[in-house]
């Protein structure tokens, strides 16, 4: 090779691997840059995932609270109207309380017969079909009609009523453990 080749070819090579180093440093930061948004991106979902799983946790948290009030409150027109029933004192103003009691759990039942899992809504449904029954023996003795059959005396269904506290016990014991909530940190036997 003469002399003035291998300045030419050094010279080449200089040039030649200037370029490739760049494109490799170039290649090298797209590379970290893809891995970057890669993760940037799986951060997100994971964030969204936890913000819609914490979403319906609150909202089935608000599905039991509306229920189990309705319950409570459904139960309590139901003693008060037997009450009522047992001294002769009904009035207009307390069927209809009962009435709009009955109307208030039956739309949270119905809401809750759409959100809550199938192992709690069989005892939603047990204390549903429990109160009604309840209902329909006290429409009946208070419009005068004679019982069906058994349970169905003015006796009888008040210790259904009074009875009855067991059964929403239940469902709310089944209700809290659906959400996470420890039996103990409420001081209520498991």
């Amino acid at each position: 090779m003469s002399s003035t080749v291998v300045p030419l070819v050094i010279a080449f090579l200089g040039i030649v691997g200037t370029l490739v180093s760049g494109l490799m440093t170039q290649r090298l930061a797209e590379k970290v840059k893809s891995r970057e948004l890669s993760h940037a991106e799986g951060q997100r979902a994971e964030e969204r995932q936890y913000e819609t799983e914490r979403e319906a946790a609150g909202a089935l948290r608000a599905c039991y609270v509306v229920l189990n009030t309705a319950s409570l409150d459904y139960h309590s027109e139901l003693n008060h109207f037997w009450h009522a029933l047992h001294a002769g004192r009904v009035t207009d103003d307390l069927r209809s309380r009962l009435d709009d009691a009955r109307r208030g759990h039956r739309a949270r039942y119905s809401e809750a017969q759409m959100r809550v899992p199938d192992d709690v809504l069989a005892t939603v449904d047990k204390v549903h079909r429990g109160l009604n029954r309840m209902y329909g023996v006290l429409k009946r003795l208070d419009g005068g009609f004679q019982p069906h059959g058994d349970g169905e005396s003015l006796d009888q269904v008040h210790t259904q009523i009074m009875a009855f506290w067991d059964q929403l016990s239940e469902m709310r014991r089944i209700m809290r453990r659906s959400i996470g909530v420890p039996a103990k940190a409420l001081g209520v036997p498991g």
